[in-house]
């Protein structure tokens, strides 16, 4: 090896590559896989950051808008209320309405619930839901 030539100047001419010794040969090898694996990582934790800034910036503004919708929906929702000493369905689908209205970060005067069901049984409400999709698709 040429004391004025580094070793990953040899390891870049496919020709002199065959004239260094098994030592050197690993040595570069070394050398390029941590160039290799310290790129990687660097380039996938900037990644990563950037990710998580945007992240943080889409939940941010996803937030404000769906609280401010939630104040008005839950405000027609207190008002249409029935006392509190009786448990009501006009209240429950009151509720169910601007949590929609706020889901959907619009308000709940356009909203109309045609239908509220409570379901009986050992499923669970998605379980429930997943049959009758299931079902609904095989109908003739």
């Amino acid at each position: 090896m040429n004391g004025q030539e580094s070793l990953m100047d040899l390891f870049r001419d496919p020709e002199t590559i065959h004239s260094l010794s098994f030592g050197e040969k690993m040595l570069g090898s070394t050398i390029t896989m941590i160039m290799g694996l310290g790129i990687t990582f660097t380039v996938l934790i900037l990644i990563w950051i950037f990710i998580a800034i945007m992240g943080r910036a889409m939940g941010a503004t996803r937030k404000k808008p769906a609280a401010e919708a939630a104040a008005p929906a839950a405000a027609a929702a207190e008002t249409k209320a029935a006392p509190a000493g009786e448990a009501s369905d006009d209240s429950l689908i009151a509720v169910i309405a601007a949590a929609i209205a706020a889901a959907e970060g619009g308000s709940a005067d356009n909203l109309v619930v045609r239908r509220i069901t409570r379901l009986s049984g050992d499923m669970t409400p998605w379980a429930s839901a997943a049959n009758s999709d299931r079902m609904d698709t095989r109908k003739m």
